[in-house]
């Protein structure tokens, strides 16, 4: 809540109001907008300088780096907006200026987030392969909405060894025989498919996981998941890897809401860099270490004591990625906690 205020007072510093303009009058008596920075530098600003800090080295380093433009930052403002649920711009700038914000801060917060990601995208070395198995540990992260429910099929399937076999059951839906009663009469060898009626519903696999068993031979998965039109017969078709023949209707698919890793390769290395790459405090120290901070309000001279304290005593490492391809389940920052009891039991 305390960080939401000081974005409030951000926003109205670069809002450019004027000074002596009343904000609130209470009992005929105006508070005006000298009254309340007063205020807010009072109790927040050390925090609000210290992002303005922040911010103006980043804006050098995408000064120089060119690393984000106008462009994109606008496309994310776009973005932002249709994911808020606003429809139309004015809308959207009315609920922005009942939040004291405005666009031109929203802007500016939206281009200091996508240089300090670029930046640590940076530092975070990482080669392909471990990004796409952290592709695949983490799947979820980039689901499509972002339900966590994987895409499924639902479907009726004949099989037998045996084509012939399958080509009369086609026979008899085909005269108008309802599937469900020929699948009865099909499977009275197999309780399970029998009280089924040959209905089944399974989750399409969203990656290949040689340690978990698919729910149906990768033929058969692929006539499932695309070659197989909804509601029509699809066979007899032979599936190579279980040495039988089927005969498929699909009834409802749930296109798979994942893109392949390599249509997303950037967004997962971004999603990778957010979850163990070096911290921001890293980012702002070499930048502050680089172009340098000079402090000329003396209220706030300890922040360039700060800075310049943390200079000397802390020089951190190149980030070096994980031995392994990490997964959410076991962030880094427990491998902290191991070291911290190796170093005790040592002692």
């Amino acid at each position: 809540m305390r960080f939401w205020f000081v974005l409030i007072a951000l926003s109205l510093l670069l809002s450019g109001c004027g000074g002596r303009k009343a904000i609130v009058v209470v009992g005929g008596r105006a508070v005006n907008y000298n009254d309340y920075w007063q205020t807010m530098e009072r109790y927040y600003g050390d925090d609000s300088l210290r992002w303005l800090i922040q911010h103006q080295l980043l804006l050098k380093a995408n000064e120089e780096q060119k690393l984000v433009s106008d462009q994109e930052v606008e496309r994310e403002y776009r973005n932002f907006l249709r994911q808020s649920g606003f429809e139309e711009e004015p809308q959207f700038l009315a609920f922005l200026a009942r939040q004291g914000m405005t666009k031109e801060a929203l802007l500016a917060q939206i281009k200091h987030s996508l240089i300090l990601m670029r930046l640590i995208e940076q530092q975070t070395k990482v080669d392909d392969k471990t990004l796409e198995e952290f592709y695949q540990r983490n799947w979820v992260l980039f689901a499509r909405p972002p339900t966590g429910e994987p895409p499924t099929v639902r479907y009726y399937l004949f099989r037998s060894p045996n084509r012939d076999a399958l080509v009369k059951v086609k026979a008899l839906i085909d005269k108008g025989e309802k599937i469900g009663d020929v699948a009865y009469d099909f499977y009275k060898d197999d309780p399970d498919m029998r009280s089924r009626r040959g209905e089944k519903i399974i989750a399409l696999p969203l990656v290949a996981d040689p340690h978990t068993p698919l729910p149906e031979p990768p033929t058969l998965l692929k006539i499932l998941a695309q070659d197989a039109p909804i509601n029509r017969l699809y066979g007899p078709a032979f599936i190579p890897e279980a040495k039988y023949w089927v005969l498929v209707k699909v009834i409802e698919r749930r296109s798979p809401f994942v893109l392949p890793f390599e249509k997303i390769k950037d967004f997962v290395k971004t999603a990778y860099a957010q979850q163990f790459g070096p911290p921001p405090e890293q980012i702002f120290q070499q930048l502050a270490q680089k172009y340098g901070v000079v402090v000329r309000d003396p209220r706030y001279k300890f922040l360039e004591d700060e800075i310049r304290t943390r200079a000397l005593l802390a020089s951190p490492p190149a980030f070096q990625p994980p031995a392994e391809a990490p997964s959410l389940t076991r962030p880094p920052s427990q491998e902290g906690g191991r070291l911290e009891q190796r170093e005790q039991s040592s002692e």
